[in-house]
């Protein structure tokens, strides 16, 4: 266990020494942040008459956030799809920085088992990944207050918190594959490039009414609701995470290192 501790701590001092983490962390604010100011320029009859196309959009967001139970809905849809592709981001980069950087096997010299160095990564990346999920909720909650949404009760609200919590759960446990294409393909692109296009599959599975049996479908159908997602659903989702993890560990154990 302090194997794995000490790993940890090497990779927290990682990322906190790179400029990813400040990054992340201002998208994290920002994107609820762009949803406040469409709803405020919808609510603002004379703002939304001189901003065209744009006024529209924030329209039909202001429709979907009518009050702190569609507010917190949204949210969490927020983080089931630009969530996502940030967490894709935090993946690709603790497991692709090693290839990128040239520093694999001086990390794979150490005595420390590969699987303790793939855990301590995955650690990470979920606190990272949860991390970035505070302060995307705590920037709703504090904007939602500021615009006066109608209907915040006490249970709504926390309601929504555990909503947004099980969604960040479940979009954390489908991005683990993307461990492996980071580690195959030896970077950034491989794993960036495929969330662009799971993330079109999501939407078409959605779209074509299987989307509660594909599992990057899964978080953005709970965070529209949980009744669209069954039993099944989140079992697939927790099985998608399990086996990224076991091919992504089969892979560092039985791959030959050499660059």
């Amino acid at each position: 266990m302090s194997t794995l501790n000490n790993m940890i701590i090497v990779e927290w001092r990682k990322a906190i020494r790179s400029r990813i983490p400040y990054w992340t962390s201002v998208f994290a604010a920002f994107l609820p942040m762009a949803i406040a100011m469409m709803v405020l320029i919808a609510r603002n009859p004379e703002i939304s008459q001189k901003l065209g196309i744009l006024s529209a959009k924030a329209d039909l967001i202001a429709f979907s956030a009518t009050n702190w139970t569609a507010y917190m809905a949204l949210t969490g849809e927020i983080i089931a799809a630009a969530g996502f592709f940030m967490f894709v981001v935090i993946l690709s980069w603790i497991f692709g920085r090693e290839f990128a950087d040239g520093t694999l096997k001086d990390m794979l010299a150490v005595p420390v088992e590969r699987t303790t160095i793939l855990m301590a990564k995955v650690i990470v990346f979920g606190g990272w990944s949860f991390a970035m999920s505070l302060i995307t909720l705590t920037v709703s909650l504090l904007l939602g207050s500021l615009i006066q949404l109608p209907d915040g009760s006490t249970a709504v609200i926390v309601q929504g918190i555990l909503g947004v919590a099980v969604t960040t759960l479940l979009t954390v446990l489908v991005v683990i594959p993307f461990a492996l294409l980071a580690s195959a393909g030896r970077g950034y692109l491989l794993p960036m490039s495929m969330a662009v296009l799971t993330l079109i599959l999501a939407n078409v599975a959605a779209a074509l009414g299987r989307g509660d049996l594909f599992p990057w479908s899964i978080p953005g159908l709970y965070s529209q609701g949980k009744e669209l997602v069954g039993p099944a659903g989140f079992w697939i989702v927790v099985v998608t995470g399990l086996l990224g993890w076991y091919v992504t560990d089969l892979w560092w154990k039985k791959s030959d290192q050499s660059r």
